[in-house]
Parts: C-alpha cells; sequence; structure tokens
C-alpha cells in the first residue's frame, strides 16, 4: 500500500464543490432573507376571499346594500358591506361607503381609521395618513385604535422614502472537527487500489475568523409600481492551519421590481436581476459568474412568506499553481428553488425551501444534477437576563441533498459518483442592543458517497457578533 498525494486532482474536486456550495449558499441565504421577517405587518394589499366564497358574499353584498339604501344612518350595514366588498377586491366601493357614513357619524374614530387602512391598500399614503391623523385626534379614542394607527403611520414614513437601504455586518471565529473537507478512512480506494492517504488530504481540525455582510438597497422609479433593487453579500475566512483554504467572495445581484398588486396578485412583485459574482482561494482567482435571474414573491397572509426563484450562471474556475486542473470544472448552471416561511405564532416560524440544480460542464465527470431540501424552526422566548430585556431565539436547520455525476471520473472509479449530505445547524442568537447581537452556533454536516474521497463528517463550533442597519 502506498500513500498517495490528492492535492492537485481529487482535493482541488472537493476545493471546486466546496466553492460552489459557498456561492449557493449565500445564494440561499438572500432567498430567505425575507423570511427572517415573516412576521412584520404588511398592510398594502386587500384581503382575498376564496373563490367558492365569492358568490355569497356578493349576494350579501346586494342584500346589504339594500339594507343601507332603505336606513342610510346604518353603520352596522355599511361596515359590513365596506368589510365583505374589500375581501372581494372592490376597495373604491368600500372607501365609499364608508365616507359616505362621515356624514352621518363625522369624527367617528372607527369609521377615519377604516378609511386611512383602505386608502393605505390603494397606495394613496397621504389621503391614508390624514384619515389617520384624524382617527386619534379625539381625546377619548380607544387605546386599540391609536396602537393600529402608530403601525400603519410607521409604514407610510418608510414607504414615502425614494429610497431604502438595509443589511448586516458579522465578524466572528469558528471550530472546525474537518477544516479541509478530508475523507473519513485515512485509506481511499482509487480504481480498485486502496491507497493511504498523505497528511495534507486526511481529516484535519482548525480554526478560522470570519467576516460577512449583506447589503440590499430599494429604490423607486419614475413608472408606478416600479423599484430597482440592488443587493451585495460578501464572506471572507482566514484559517489558522490550513491557509491554502483562505476564502474571499463577493456577490452582487441588481434589477427591476415589479409591484404585481394591479395584476391581481396582491402582495406579490416580480424581480428580473443581473448577477456577478467571484472568489479568490489563498491569494489566487477560484471562481467568477455571470447570470440572470427573476423571482416571484410575495405574502398572500400576514404571517406566510413564499416564492419561486429561477437562475442561470456562467460560472468559470482558473487554474493555479496548488490547483492546475480547476479550469476542467467550468460550465453552465440552472437552478430553481422555492422558498416559504410561515409564522405559526407569535413566537414560531417555520422556514422550508427546496432545490433543483443542474450544472453542465465541459467533461461530464464534472456535470451533475442535485436536489436539495431545507427546514429550519425558529423560536423566540423572554430573555432570562434582566439586563437584556430583548426577546432571545433559538434556530434549528436541516438539510438534506443529493448529487449525482454524468460520468465517472477515471481517477477514481468506473462508476459515476453519487453523494449525499446532510447537515444539521442550531444558532442561538442573543439580543444586546437594538442595532448588535451575540450569536452561537453548532452544526455538523456527514457526507456519504461512493467515492471515498467525499465522504466524510465535520462537526462546527462558532460565536459572532452581527450588526443590523
Amino acid at each position: 500500500m502506498s500513500a498517495v498525494e490528492v492535492r492537485s486532482g481529487l482535493w482541488s474536486l472537493r476545493v471546486a464543490a466546496a466553492a460552489r456550495e459557498l456561492a449557493w449558499a449565500l445564494a440561499a441565504l438572500a432567498v430567505l432573507a425575507p423570511s427572517a421577517q415573516a412576521g412584520s405587518r404588511d398592510f398594502n394589499r386587500p384581503p382575498r376571499a376564496a373563490v367558492n366564497d365569492v358568490e355569497r358574499i356578493e349576494a350579501r353584498r346586494t342584500a346589504l346594500f339594500q339594507t343601507m339604501l332603505d336606513d342610510p344612518g346604518n353603520l352596522d350595514a355599511a361596515f359590513e358591506y365596506a368589510a365583505l366588498s374589500s375581501q372581494v377586491g372592490d376597495l373604491e366601493g368600500a372607501i365609499a361607503t364608508l365616507e359616505r357614513m362621515l356624514i352621518f357619524a363625522p369624527g367617528l374614530a372607527r369609521l377615519q381609521l377604516e378609511l386611512g387602512v383602505l386608502y393605505f391598500r390603494l397606495g394613496a399614503y397621504g389621503t391614508a395618513a390624514t384619515y389617520f391623523d384624524a382617527a386619534v385626534s379625539a381625546a377619548n379614542v380607544p387605546e386599540e385604535v391609536r396602537k393600529k394607527v402608530a403601525q400603519y403611520q410607521v409604514a407610510i414614513a418608510s414607504r414615502s422614502e425614494t429610497s431604502m437601504f438595509s443589511g448586516s455586518l458579522g465578524m466572528g471565529v469558528r471550530y472546525q472537527s474537518n477544516a479541509n473537507s478530508g475523507p473519513s478512512s485515512t485509506i481511499v480506494t482509487l480504481n480498485g487500489l486502496d491507497f493511504l492517504l498523505s497528511d495534507d488530504a486526511r481529516k484535519s481540525a482548525d480554526g478560522n475568523g470570519f467576516l460577512s455582510g449583506d447589503v440590499s438597497g430599494l429604490f423607486d422609479l419614475p413608472a408606478q409600481g416600479v423599484a430597482f433593487k440592488v443587493s451585495l453579500r460578501t464572506y471572507a475566512e482566514g484559517y489558522l492551519e490550513h491557509q491554502d483554504l483562505n476564502l474571499v467572495y463577493g456577490e452582487v445581484a441588481a434589477g427591476p421590481s415589479f409591484d404585481l398588486n394591479r395584476f391581481g396578485l396582491d402582495g406579490y412583485a416580480l424581480d428580473l436581476y443581473g448577477i456577478a459574482a467571484g472568489g479568490i482561494l489563498a491569494g489566487d482567482p477560484l471562481t467568477s459568474s455571470l447570470g440572470a435571474g427573476v423571482f416571484i414573491g410575495g405574502r398572500p397572509t400576514n404571517d406566510w412568506f413564499h416564492g419561486l426563484r429561477a437562475e442561470y450562471r456562467h460560472e468559470r474556475f482558473y487554474d493555479s499553481d496548488a490547483h492546475a486542473r480547476m479550469s476542467e470544472k467550468s460550465g453552465d448552471r440552472l437552478q430553481g428553488q422555492y422558498v416559504s416561511s410561515w409564522r405559526l405564532s407569535d413566537r414560531l416560524t417555520l422556514d422550508a425551501a427546496g432545490t433543483i440544480d443542474r450544472f453542465e460542464a465541459q467533461f461530464a465527470r464534472n456535470s451533475y444534477w442535485q436536489y436539495g431540501a431545507l427546514v429550519g424552526l425558529t423560536v423566540q422566548y423572554a430573555s432570562p437576563l434582566e439586563s437584556l430585556s430583548s426577546p432571545w431565539s433559538i434556530a434549528v436547520t436541516s438539510q438534506l441533498s443529493r448529487r449525482k455525476h454524468d460520468a465517472p471520473d477515471p481517477m477514481v472509479s468506473a462508476i459515476a459518483q453519487h453523494t449525499t449530505k446532510w447537515t444539521l445547524a442550531v444558532t442561538q442568537t442573543i439580543p444586546l442592543t437594538p442595532d448588535w447581537a451575540a450569536q452561537f452556533q453548532a452544526g455538523y454536516q456527514k457526507s456519504w458517497s461512493n467515492y471515498d474521497t467525499s465522504a466524510f463528517d465535520n462537526a462546527t463550533f462558532g460565536i459572532s457578533l452581527r450588526k443590523v442597519f
């Protein structure tokens, strides 16, 4: 049995795979980012009735309309008519009814509040603000009305801005039991022969520091219902021992976003965007990609966000002294993804995602199909420390993927490679201030493969600080 040095061949394959996984992990984070705020209120859409309820609602509206003709001062009938009109999308009818009621009940806070809500959903923020101000102008306004008006006033202020920026910055340290994704066994089988791996290719623990950034911008365009979105995601890590794994990666996506309310898809938007990305490994160029994507998503209810994404990328890998054949792994990628987030309660959120990925490389051994699924549960709970009053949260995420290559790698086997990976991660978040939070992370990844060189496991432990803005 002899030792085999795999850094220029099989090791390069793992580096390329790791770089691809990092790029798509960052892309997945961008897709899932809205789910982190799935519990936030989104007012700019009318409630929608189920199709089989529309006929019943219309019959009831007809009866109520006759009641209002017979008794113009019947506020209960007017409120019910306006609510049902909103359910079937007739916001103008609901507004006309409530404004007519103001003649019979001038200054009624409930009427002014409901009119403000309806005008907000139409996007007439100035008129909505006028009604909201009037609703809380009296001295004896119920507290629940004042709270609801305050929510809308905050929303109006944010939506009235012509540009908005948001994002987060993170920094931390991490320990990995298998930093280089070395095989679980020190002996691997290559084309039916057993080889003893060299020290550099074996499983090796290491620690690293990392920096991450995620910044998004939204700019209103002159056309009604059209905005321009841009996002930038960056990641950098440096290792104590395996400095050949030091990585810097960045990705920018930009393009127009179209509000689909005008087409009857209340609360939905369509994003079209271009993509540019690149990475550097150990000081040498590793990868670059250009592409385009489309995403349609929205919130059918205040507690549910979901969306579909499709992307194309041309990815290039570059040769270096350490990785002489990386360019053979260049190719074209098509990916489809569905993401969803449900706020099950005030303290519980469920996230899920599914992905289909096709990568077409120059050589069939580097081409593959990949299927993946992710599910996550976030629980928010009261802080156990009096000095840190903001609620804490703990998130548990599990991810499973299956990759099947088109053809075998002649260096390894006469059979094409297939690999299954499972990851479990737990993240404890502790808010320190409104803008800063501490995070403690633990994770485990297991990889099963018919290629010994791709079968491994890795446990991680980390601590980080994150600032949101």
